[in-house]
């Protein structure tokens, strides 16, 4: 320290190994901004290796519940043999659905007409099971959006919306007004590429 410096007390200034102030901040990876995200919101998911894994939590989704094959509704042909499901269910405690995407940034999960046909949320089983992959992280709903365009071109979804609320006793979102929360259970699957 020079002797001008002891005079007028001038500070030592101390690095902390932070970086500039203009470099834009970390962020967490995709996936686990996600999973804060949608666990804040009260959403529960299972991650799951592979296929096997899949249908062995599904299996244990139906018994935690005292569900049989016939209490759920599969809309969509690949879930239902892969799951051994009826496509026809007239009164199901239970839906499985795949999804579009998963917004990280909300911890949403993206559906629309391909998954849900032209019926509104409140029409829905109470009970819902939703299986994505690894695949399905999108940053937000932009990116979704954009990636919904590039995916479908002239064949755009209609009733695209996201399901938020996934506790129907913490439902005081103004989002999630008019909405109609769903008990979910997420299925996440590695998809090994």
């Amino acid at each position: 320290m020079g002797l001008f410096n002891q005079f007028f007390g001038k500070k030592k200034i101390e690095k902390k190994g932070k970086d500039s102030r203009y470099l834009p901040e970390k962020k967490e990876p995709i996936h686990i901004e996600f999973a804060q995200n949608y666990i804040a919101r009260g959403g529960k998911f299972i991650y799951c290796e592979n296929s096997r894994f899949t249908r062995y939590y599904f299996e244990s989704i139906l018994n935690e519940n005292n569900w049989t094959e016939d209490d759920i509704i599969a809309q969509n042909e690949v879930l239902a043999s892969f799951f051994s499901l009826n496509e026809n269910v007239s009164h199901p405690k239970a839906m499985i659905l795949r999804c579009e995407y998963l917004i990280a940034n909300k911890g949403a999960i993206l559906i629309c007409n391909r998954q849900i046909q032209e019926q509104k949320l409140s029409d829905l089983p109470d009970n819902l099971i939703i299986v994505a992959s690894t695949n399905d992280f999108k940053a937000d709903v932009s990116e979704a959006m954009t990636a919904i365009n590039q995916k479908y071109k002239n064949r755009l979804p209609t009733n695209i919306t996201t399901l938020n609320a996934f506790d129907p006793t913490k439902e005081n979102d103004f989002l999630s007004y008019g909405g109609s929360s769903k008990h979910l259970y997420l299925l996440i699957q590695e998809v090994n590429e």
